[in-house]
């Protein structure tokens, strides 16, 4: 049951880090600019630093629930 906790806040603090990143990334450009599909896989499942990040956030959120105290 840890590791699903786990895993399920990794991968909660991972979606809302991407959320933002891309939001940094694509808000320099005008509002009538189109942003293509490429230019956003191309930043995220394209790039290895994205797979590596969700591996680390799914670290991070096994550790941080591995040391929450147990109740019992």
């Amino acid at each position: 049951m840890c590791i699903l906790k786990g895993s399920v806040l990794g991968t909660g603090l991972f979606l809302v880090g991407t959320f933002f990143f891309l939001i940094a990334v694509v808000r320099p450009f005008r509002s009538n600019t189109a942003i293509g599909l490429s230019v956003i896989t191309g930043l995220t499942i394209h790039n290895p630093l994205f797979w590596a990040g969700f591996a680390a956030s799914l670290v991070i959120g096994c550790a941080i629930v591995g040391s929450w105290p147990v109740k019992g």
